[in-house]
């Protein structure tokens, strides 16, 4: 997304202080398209947590059955099986959770260590290169627009305005100038709607003060 008013500070902050319409659009633009982002990669943490809760659970399971696993019945070491579980799921950690690589082929490979452990992990196995090819499309897709990973929305301020070309700022009811830094005249911003405003005596319409104001 390309932005003209929105800088890294203020995405780096969430927040943005509007002091014109155009930035103010921008500002609405980026917010949907963070909401847009946001729910992508909710999904992509979807199916991370999917396949994390799966293996850790199953991968226990499947050691505690030595009669499916092919390993035990050619060696009688049951200790070979807890080690080769453990390096599959640390290789499983080690590029998808550390390194962020979200390789099918890797991840299929790391699976592949858990027939030989018990034949019942076979669908699981089969599950994570599955999951991870679709959490790679995921994130090769976000990858490389503003804000990611977390594409945190911006939240706004309309402590300063413009009038007549300057930027003015409004601090603790004083008003100053961006331009010369000089204290205005008044203490409050000029009322942007005053010249649209109908006084009471000449017409009873919309904006009159007294319909505003009236409880």
């Amino acid at each position: 997304m390309e932005l003209k008013y929105i800088t890294q500070e203020n995405i780096d902050e969430a927040h943005i202080n509007i002091t014109s319409a155009e930035m103010y659009t921008e500002f609405r633009e980026y917010n949907q398209r963070m909401l847009g982002m946001q729910m992508k990669r909710r999904r992509f943490l979807r199916d991370f947590w999917i396949m994390t809760i799966m293996n850790v659970i199953l991968i226990p399971i499947g050691v505690m059955f030595a009669n499916l696993s092919p390993l035990y019945k050619i060696s009688g070491i049951m200790m070979l099986n807890v080690m080769i579980a453990l390096i599959s799921l640390f290789l499983l950690v080690y590029f998808v959770v550390i390194r962020k690589v979200y390789n099918w082929k890797i991840v299929l490979a790391a699976s592949l260590l858990l027939i030989p452990v018990c034949v019942g992990l076979i669908p699981l196995a089969a599950a994570n290169p599955v999951l991870i090819y679709f959490m790679e499309k995921i994130d090769s897709g976000i990858r490389d627009e503003t804000g990611y990973p977390h594409f945190v929305q911006l939240s706004g301020s309309y402590k300063s305005f413009v009038k007549d070309g300057e930027v003015y700022s409004v601090d603790e009811g004083t008003v100053w100038g961006a331009g010369n830094n000089t204290e205005n005249e008044s203490n409050e911003p000029e009322d942007p709607f005053a010249k649209y405003r109908i006084k009471p005596e000449d017409d009873m319409g919309m904006l009159a003060d007294n319909d505003i104001n009236k409880e």
